[in-house]
């Protein structure tokens, strides 16, 4: 059974005629939709009515600090 597709949706085209479209992962292989959307809002309305998760960026920096493991 494969899970739950992870999308996020990236910006193709223009800045004057922006278009987007949705990459999605599902169990670690990327997957682009051939569909494209005229904006972010459309792209996210129509990974929601899929029943899909929108993916969240992971920072390469994080700000936590392991402070338990740091002697002083």
């Amino acid at each position: 059974m494969s899970s739950i597709p992870q999308c996020r949706i990236e910006q193709i085209g223009s800045a004057t005629s922006p278009l987007f479209i949705i990459q999605q992962e599902i169990d670690g292989i990327q997957h682009t939709l051939d569909k494209k959307f005229e904006s972010h809002q459309q792209a996210l309305d129509y990974i929601l009515q899929q029943g899909w998760q929108v993916q969240r960026e992971r920072p390469t920096d994080s700000m936590i600090i392991a402070s338990r493991f740091l002697k002083p």
